[in-house]
């Protein structure tokens, strides 16, 4: 698993997740993550297009990050879930927790609004 963030002109953060968000994966981006989620100013986008698994533990970090960022009012987004990971996201009624979009462009959007 491998986390990229890219810094928004607009004070956003775009956290890039890439590889299987099992086990092992949330293990070595957990710690990172949650620190740029809360470090974001506004806006923390998740964009998930590389992330091929989500497994109990991805789940767990998600949620914590995205309440993290709620409690220090920043509007958290996940967009770009692969079929898969998407439906683990409904099955877990996680799209009921966080906003989850189907690119980036609908994220910003979501988040303009």
């Amino acid at each position: 698993m491998e986390l990229l963030v890219v810094d928004g002109a607009d004070a956003s953060k775009r956290l890039v997740l890439a590889g299987r968000l099992d086990a092992a994966g949330t293990e070595t981006v957990e710690v990172a993550f949650a620190a740029q989620a809360r470090a974001a100013r506004g806006h923390a986008l998740v964009d998930m297009t590389a992330v091929s698994f989500v497994g109990s533990l991805g789940i767990r970090m998600l949620i914590s990050a995205a309440r993290a960022a709620d409690r220090a009012s920043i509007r958290f987004v996940i967009f770009g879930a692969q079929p898969a990971v998407a439906e683990v996201f409904r099955t877990t009624a996680v799209d009921e927790l966080i906003a989850i979009l189907p690119d980036e462009a609908a994220a910003r959007a979501q988040l303009r609004a």
